[in-house]
């Protein structure tokens, strides 16, 4: 495996993960699945934990060893997650800024 091979499944993987950690479409399945079991909800609403699982089987497909592709995806999936989570977080806040400026200036006319 060279290369981009590489780093394509890393990011493929944690592309997966990322969406089913914290997707608005997958939310109804990670509601049910947290609704039937707490291990199994757990897992599915912690990118390290399920970029461990998808690293593992997506290992089985390409020509990587599994635990060491699952320990790398689970990590990955996990900066990912905090860069996804942070700069959701930085555009919620300017968001809010401006919202507030919006009304501010409305009450002073």
């Amino acid at each position: 495996m060279d290369i981009v091979d590489l780093i394509t499944y890393t990011l493929g993987c944690a592309g997966i993960t990322v969406i089913l950690v914290s997707s608005d479409i997958v939310e109804p399945v990670r509601d049910f699945i947290s609704s039937r079991s707490s291990f199994l909800g757990k897992l599915i609403n912690c990118p390290m934990c399920l970029g461990f699982w998808v690293g593992m089987i997506a290992s089985f497909y390409t020509d990587v060893n599994p635990i060491l592709g699952a320990s790398m995806i689970s990590l990955v999936s996990w900066s990912v997650s905090n860069v996804v989570d942070a700069i959701f977080s930085i555009g919620f806040y300017f968001d809010t800024i401006l919202e507030d400026g919006e009304k501010d200036e409305g009450i002073d006319e």
